[in-house]
């Protein structure tokens, strides 16, 4: 697809108002998609572009067990990576949790209050992960919050508190549903309806949703069997500014050769590396997804009794710098514990970023990638004719960085300008182990240096 800006535009695909909402969403496929332009697909997406740090929250009663959401459960897992069949086979421990979950000290507040402490400029919460717990009033199962002694919907009261302060807010919702005994059985009818059901809650009764990011379908399975064009209808008729990942139509999958998807769907919006810093890349929006945790042996994306390592700061600060100068979102993920709490480890360390972020914000937000190749040297962002360099590793006092023709007038350290490059020295004593930050103004556009070809190129990309 032309410049991958296919996108549905106002497509009426359910049925007149009704009760049902299983009913509701059980109308024949929507027609095709109509194209976005490319100034109202960036007006749709200027806030996200602008934000560049964001916090995930994987939680639900798994954290009763502090092992990992969904992942750690023992029975099967239908259609997915072990192959088990469809139909539900129950975990009678992991299964069980909510029923003792209660998380007292939850203050959806609080939360909020500490991602605009760290800086961040949005929130992406776990609605439903791969176990099929749903952490809202759903009236389409008893398996949610509701039904534990807590009987609180938390999904609402996070919406609203964000809504209140002015955060963004999204929700991560799991087409997988290892629980729900429909999920891939015969022609996986019952349970997208019940998918669309959800989603219709989940996109009326919640105020205004920023984006939705899935997690894909099962590995390989056929899209019309997921109906996942008639799915992006609904979210687009429901709230047509959302923004949606790439993940709904499975294709993050590696080996996926699908090729009967429609093109949007298999693009969605932005593309989502996960555990890994993305790479360079300024011609489609990224967001990588990544771990404010560190646990040996595995992912920690929820809380976990033995996360025993909380990653550095001078190693979150580069990861939110390296995806800034890639051109790229961070967001960043917390796990809190079974009381509803943000862990204090983690917490803290969201707080320093924060600090850090009062110092340099407006390095990162607000600005694009470039126009250097960010590497294992660090990177750039620019913003009108200001260009912002974070510098992680120097050659002693010294970084030497390609020409750029337009003149530098102003810079935060020495410098020298020449036909031949540009090179930087700041003793070592003043550098900063988090990555220095340096300020240099241009006589004209940094846009312009990036519009004259490709970005001007640094050492290889910095992978943490």
């Amino acid at each position: 697809m032309k410049n991958h800006i296919l996108r549905a535009l106002l497509i009426f695909f359910l049925a007149l108002p009704s009760t049902n909402l299983l009913a509701q969403t059980t109308a024949a496929s929507p027609p095709p998609f109509a194209a976005e332009t490319d100034a109202a697909r960036a007006a749709r997406m200027k806030w996200w572009t602008e934000a560049r740090f964001g916090m995930f929250i994987h939680w639900d009663m798994s954290s009763i067990a502090g092992t990992e959401i969904s992942w750690s459960r023992q029975s099967a897992r239908p259609l997915d990576v072990d192959k088990s069949p469809a139909g539900y086979v129950e975990d009678p421990v992991y299964d069980h949790l909510y029923e003792r979950f209660n998380p007292t000290h939850f203050n959806a507040k609080e939360w909020v209050r500490l991602a605009q402490a760290a800086g961040m400029k949005y929130i992406v919460f776990t609605a439903k992960h791969h176990g099929g717990f749903c952490m809202w009033d759903t009236k389409l199962t008893d398996y949610s919050i509701m039904h534990t002694p807590f009987k609180r919907d938390v999904v609402k009261e996070l919406a609203e508190a964000c809504h209140q302060a002015g955060m963004r807010f999204g929700l991560y919702y799991s087409p997988r549903d290892w629980h729900q005994p429909d999920y891939g059985v015969g022609d996986n009818a019952k349970y997208t309806a019940y998918m669309k059901g959800q989603l219709t809650e989940l996109l009326t009764q919640y105020g205004k949703i920023d984006c939705l990011w899935f997690d894909g379908f099962g590995a390989g399975d056929s899209i019309p069997f997921w109906h996942a064009d008639e799915m992006l209808a609904l979210i687009q008729k429901l709230q047509p500014q959302v923004i949606i990942n790439n993940r709904l139509a499975n294709i993050w999958f590696p080996g996926n050769t699908n090729t009967t998807i429609s093109a949007y769907s298999s693009l969605g919006d932005h593309d989502t590396p996960e555990g890994t810093v993305g790479s360079f890349q300024n011609n489609r929006p990224w967001e990588t997804c990544h771990m404010i945790i560190h646990t040996p042996g595995g992912y920690a994306w929820s809380y976990r009794s033995d996360q025993n390592f909380i990653r550095p700061l001078d190693e979150c600060i580069q990861m939110l710098a390296s995806c800034a100068t890639g051109d790229g979102n961070l967001l960043l993920d917390v796990g809190p514990n079974a009381l509803g709490e943000i862990p204090a480890d983690q917490a803290g360390r969201l707080r320093e970023m924060g600090e850090w972020m009062r110092k340099h914000g407006e390095s990162i937000c607000g600005t694009r990638g470039g126009p250097f190749h960010n590497g294992a040297w660090g990177g750039s962002t620019y913003k009108d004719n200001l260009v912002y360099l974070h510098v992680f590793q120097w050659g002693g006092d010294r970084l030497v960085l390609p020409p750029l023709k337009a003149k530098i007038v102003k810079c935060s350290i020495a410098f020298k300008q020449t036909a031949d490059g540009i090179t930087l020295t700041l003793p070592v004593s003043q550098q900063d182990k988090s990555g220095t930050v340096i300020e240099l103004t241009l006589s004209g556009s940094a846009a312009d240096e990036m519009r004259r070809g490709q970005p001007l190129k640094g050492p290889a990309p910095k992978t943490l």
